[in-house]
């Protein structure tokens, strides 16, 4: 399943490259800092994590990556992967900066995972999926490399039922959104393509068909800000049954 029509990984990455200084920021600046309360209830969903090993695939500057650094502590690890050199720049400073010596950050595609079958306890992605240019195909890596009884968890945008409140997000996403890109960081063109991947993206129903689609069991999700963003939590049965196939 395409995630976009034709989508173009170079001009993704050129994008994420672009607009890595000014992304926290604006981060802030469009979800009015929920962003940081949503990611904060999805990790109180997820439990004590102490002593697992974690992979935060897209992790851009490394928020999330810190907050599962610190969750794991010091028997456990953090492998933060994303396309980005810049991105990844920018979550290097913070990591060195708190002194977190459990993460490992590496450049890689989320549609080709550089790791093994069954690395990970937990597998998280956030405000990435949407970005790829299969999102089965990624949930499909996502399943790969988790161990039996393994756990993934996305955060990503999704798309308001209410009416009224429908339309204004809408609005919001369509014009303000890449407005805000144009005067906070000159990046408007990116910030467009950016409402353009939220807006085709699929809502929590229809992404938790695909986690399914994927061979993902107990598939849950939590919506944030009105239905504008979903926290979706899977499991990689440790039982898996023999007629499913795995692989992409």
């Amino acid at each position: 399943m395409k995630s976009m029509t034709e989508v173009n990984e170079e001009r993704v990455h050129e994008i994420f490259n672009k607009i890595s200084v000014d992304y926290d920021k604006m981060n802030s600046i469009i979800s009015f800092k929920q962003h940081d309360i949503w990611r904060a209830a999805t990790m109180r969903k997820m439990g004590d994590l102490t002593g697992l090993t974690v992979l935060d695939l897209c992790c851009g500057t490394g928020d999330w990556t810190l907050d599962l650094a610190r969750a794991v502590g010091d028997t456990g690890s953090v492998v933060g992967l994303d396309f980005s050199e810049n991105m990844l720049a920018i979550a290097e400073q913070k990591m060195t900066m708190k002194k977190l010596i459990n993460v490992n950050l590496i450049q890689g595609n989320a549609m080709d995972l550089p790791f093994a079958d069954a690395s990970f306890d937990v597998v998280t992605i956030g405000y990435g999926l949407r970005n790829t240019p299969d999102y089965l195909t990624v949930l499909r890596e996502i399943f790969r490399v988790l161990r039996a009884g393994g756990r993934a968890v996305c955060i990503d945008t999704s798309q308001p039922t209410f009416p009224v409140y429908k339309q204004a997000f809408g609005l919001y996403f369509h014009n303000i959104m890449p407005l805000f890109g144009k005067v906070f960081a000159k990046s408007y063109d990116e910030y467009r393509w950016l409402q353009k991947s939220a807006r085709e993206f699929p809502d929590a129903k229809k992404l938790k068909l695909l986690f399914e689609q994927a061979c993902f069991s107990d598939v849950t999700y939590k919506l944030h800000g009105g239905g504008a963003v979903a926290s979706h939590f899977a499991r990689k049965s440790a039982r898996p049954k023999s007629n499913i196939r795995i692989g992409k």
